[in-house]
């Protein structure tokens, strides 16, 4: 279907985005606003101050491509969808489809409490544009795939989330469409029925279809587009090769991460004294992101007003999704036992007045994919079997960084170093003439 006017149709599964934007008003005063609104439509000066989510998003999508829309919370990614699937209209510019379109936008949306799952089917179809006859020979696979079975005969009330989500999706997947719109439609699954929906959005892309869809899961990205439109602020920022999409995506979320708190506790008598924290490469120049595997230099550096002499130092990594401790850095404990094998203080730092650089170079960067945080603890000599922070003081999250797979395979794998398979081959060997009958 197209939605401008005079241009020439699009071949099926196609698609056409020029200039778009999509406003909405700001009302302060519901009443009065939605007044002057109306009054706005002949007497422009008059309407409500508007908010922005769109701002001239232009792209074009060809047949059979799987397109990716990523980007942060109010990106304008759903709004996107919205437009492009006809749900609300453009404030300005065109949107083209070729062919029929089907849209998931929210996991359930138009399914009725009080019916059953099979009457929800046939409603949905019915709105859908589908003869009865059509939607009742697609119940029975739909029951299949989703796996409710008997459940399709239960009010839709009584359904759990996870079974909301295998009906919604066993059922826009079996709608006749050129072009399928999803929105995080696969968040609410379960591990096994997610695999088995990115089975089925396989198929549907190798016969041809148009699939265009928004996810914050990354591996779910990288697995199943051919193409990543990144959006930010409501304009495209990106648009082209999935690996190179992800990784701008990425760096743009670090920078957001990187909010360096610097709280402390503890420690009067190094009040005065500062601590910061940076993951670097190796021509010394600081990461926000960091990519498992990469060969990385940590920066510790203590800033005193006075000699701090010999100091217990020492760094903490934690996981900023859990709050979990993960690891943690200490002055290389072989070197310096081979130096002072003798002394009960050897993890010691002698801090002097200034500037007090502590540099840890880490051959791999073995954590798994997330956000993490630097704690920093400076204290007093204390015994490396038994030590007693107690006495130090904490700088809290001294430095924030993220670290992700550069191999697109390994996305969304966090701790788990899964095994990238391009291709498997089989060979049938003949029996050998020695083997019994």
């Amino acid at each position: 279907m197209a939605r401008t006017g005079q241009a020439p149709a699009l071949p099926a599964g196609a698609m056409e985005v020029r200039n778009l934007v999509f406003e909405y008003p700001l009302y302060r005063n519901f009443a009065v606003d939605r007044l002057r609104a109306v009054i706005g439509l002949a007497v422009p000066r008059l309407q409500p101050n508007v908010h922005r989510v769109l701002n001239e998003v232009s792209f074009a999508v060809k047949p059979g491509e799987i397109v990716s829309i990523v980007g942060g919370n109010g990106a304008g990614k759903t709004s996107l969808l919205r437009v492009v699937s006809g749900v609300v209209g453009p404030s300005a510019g065109t949107v083209r489809v070729g062919g029929r379109v089907m849209a998931l936008l929210a996991m359930g949306a138009g399914f009725r409490q009080m019916l059953t799952g099979r009457e929800n089917v046939i409603y949905s179809g019915l709105l859908w544009g589908l003869e009865r006859r059509e939607i009742e020979a697609l119940v029975p696979e739909i029951g299949e795939f989703s796996e409710l079975h008997d459940a399709l005969d239960q009010p839709y009330f009584t359904y759990s989330s996870g079974m909301q989500a295998r009906l919604a999706f066993s059922l826009a997947s079996r709608m006749p469409a050129d072009i399928v719109i999803l929105d995080e439609t696969l968040a609410a699954g379960d591990v096994r029925f997610v695999s088995k929906c990115h089975g089925y959005l396989k198929r549907m892309h190798a016969s041809g279809k148009t699939i265009l869809f928004v996810s914050h899961n990354l591996g779910e990205v990288a697995r199943l587009s051919s193409r990543v439109i990144v959006l930010e602020k409501g304009g495209v920022t990106f648009d082209g090769d999935v690996v190179e999409g992800l990784k701008r995506y990425e760096h743009s979320l670090a920078k957001s991460w990187s909010d360096v708190e610097g709280a402390c506790t503890e420690g009067e008598d190094l009040a005065r004294v500062s601590v910061s924290v940076d993951v670097k490469d190796e021509g010394g120049h600081a990461l926000d992101v960091v990519e498992i595997g990469q060969r990385v230099v940590v920066e510790m550096t203590i800033a005193s007003p006075r000699e701090l002499g010999e100091s217990f130092v020492f760094l903490r990594l934690n996981n900023r999704e859990g709050q979990q401790f993960c690891a943690y850095l200490m002055p290389s404990r072989w070197e310096v036992l081979r130096e002072r094998s003798q002394d009960r203080y050897c993890y010691c730092v002698d801090v002097g007045a200034g500037r007090t650089v502590i540099v840890w170079t880490l051959p791999h960067w073995i954590y798994g994919e997330g956000r993490y945080f630097w704690d920093a603890y400076v204290g007093p000599p204390c015994e490396s079997d038994s030590p007693d922070v107690s006495q130090g003081r904490f700088w809290r999250r001294v430095g924030c960084f993220a670290a992700v797979y550069g191999n697109a395979y390994l996305k969304g794998a966090n701790s788990v170093a899964e095994m990238p398979v391009e291709s498997v081959s089989v060979r049938r060997l003949a029996p050998s003439l020695t083997c019994d009958a």
